[in-house]
């Protein structure tokens, strides 16, 4: 084994704590141990010839060269380093919100006039609405199909697509993707493959690792953690995609702020910490809601009986499964759906999800209220579907406010 202070031997949690970079000492004043926030809008050089040089982002020496805020800053460019090390990818952009990255990731991954892109059906409400409304009508054509089905890689090889967009884990319904198989009939049909693992982070699955191209996540959620802060970022396999997401960062406008930067690194360095409870929590609650009278049915893949359960046994961590789970009220009704949330005292109800905090939602009225009843009820989503990002306070606190809040 190669020795600790070398930081490619340091595993996933050692790299979130400390960042890319060793703490190197380089002022006799004293260095700091968090990097400061830059908001300054422009950069000075030293001359014209070196200005010059540093509009390509990079000097002669190799050393990073920072011109205009939006196309980059000392923040962003060091959060982007300790994502793209996360995620063995070969680099990554960060970008002003999860939405921002997903349209973004579409657009480097070739998505054009006359391409044709294989959805997964069960994508989250707003990344469809995306497709529909600026895609859709500019002659792209979108399938959506049920990509976390046995057959997926027959389907693939049927709709030969140039690009496929799925999810590592649905919303809500926590169904999972077979990375490697999709990856796999990809390489086929030569389609660029976009995976958004925002639900799983790099702490439970490292999707490149599995042959996909593009990772998308909305660093609002586990990353920055606290729900304070809003951004997303795309990390790549290839140097090519790594080019064209940092042209339409730079074009769109949607770059990150140095604040926001420094939020999102802030939350890191607990990430795993987080994750290693919000899994454990979200077991407990999972086995609870399933043993409790007025809950039909709970989608968690921990759970022995969850379709995909031995799949996720692969994939992620040992015996870890994601904070996030969904249940269905007996009542399957609004009315049911609505008396629960408003008897909640500890756990939020809340749109966002991957907080420190336990937050509970609608889909119906929050990620999928731009699909009609009939599509939500293709997918599986009923009028007794709760959505439970289950957060890092006392499991047996969360318990007792489901209990209460559960009318049976």
């Amino acid at each position: 084994m190669k020795p600790l202070d070398q930081e490619e031997a340091w595993t996933l949690d050692t790299l979130l704590v400390h960042g890319s970079q060793k703490h190197a000492i380089t002022q006799n004043s004293g260095t700091p141990t968090v990097q400061p926030i830059y908001p300054s809008t422009t950069y000075l050089h030293s001359d014209i010839e070196t200005l010059d040089q540093a509009f390509s982002g990079q000097l002669p020496s190799g050393e990073k060269a920072y011109v205009y805020a939006r196309q980059g800053n000392p923040n962003a460019q060091t959060l982007e380093n300790v994502l793209a090390e996360a995620e063995h990818g070969v680099d990554a952009v960060v970008f002003g919100s999860g939405m921002a990255a997903i349209h973004a990731a579409l657009l480097t991954a070739g998505l054009a006039p006359g391409t044709k892109i294989l959805v997964a059906q069960d994508l989250y409400g707003p990344t469809i609405g995306m497709l529909r409304t600026l895609f859709v009508p500019i002659g792209i054509e979108m399938v959506l199909r049920d990509l976390c089905c046995p057959n997926v890689g027959e389907i693939i090889r049927n709709e030969q697509p140039d690009v496929i967009y799925v999810e590592t884990l649905s919303n809500p319904l926590a169904k999972l993707i077979d990375l490697d198989a999709i990856s796999a009939a990809a390489q086929e049909v030569d389609a660029v493959t976009i995976v958004d693992s925002t639900f799983t982070t790099p702490y439970l699955v490292r999707p490149i690792e599995h042959g996909f191209d593009l990772v998308v996540h909305s660093a609002t959620k586990y990353m920055g953690g606290h729900g304070d802060t809003t951004g997303g970022v795309v990390i790549c396999a290839k140097n090519a995609y790594v080019q064209q997401a940092r042209t339409y960062a730079t074009m769109l406008g949607a770059m990150l702020s140095p604040f926001d930067c420094y939020l999102v690194m802030r939350g890191l360095k607990t990430l795993a910490l987080r994750m290693e409870r919000h899994c454990s929590n979200a077991l407990e609650v999972a086995r609870f809601l399933q043993s409790h009278p007025a809950v039909e049915r709970v989608h968690y893949p921990g759970l022995p009986d969850h379709p995909h359960h031995s799949l996720a046994s692969r994939l992620f961590r040992q015996e870890k499964f994601g904070g996030l789970l969904a249940f269905e009220l007996k009542g399957q009704s609004r009315e049911a759906a609505s008396r629960f949330m408003n008897r909640l005292q500890l756990c939020l109800p809340a749109t966002t999800l991957g907080d420190i905090y336990s937050e509970a939602s609608y889909p119906p009225i929050s990620s999928h209220r731009n699909l009609t009843p009939i599509e939500r009820q293709q997918i599986g989503i009923t009028d007794g579907c709760i959505r439970l990002s289950v957060g890092i306070e006392d499991v047996g606190d969360i318990i007792r406010d489901l209990e209460q809040a559960l009318i049976y």
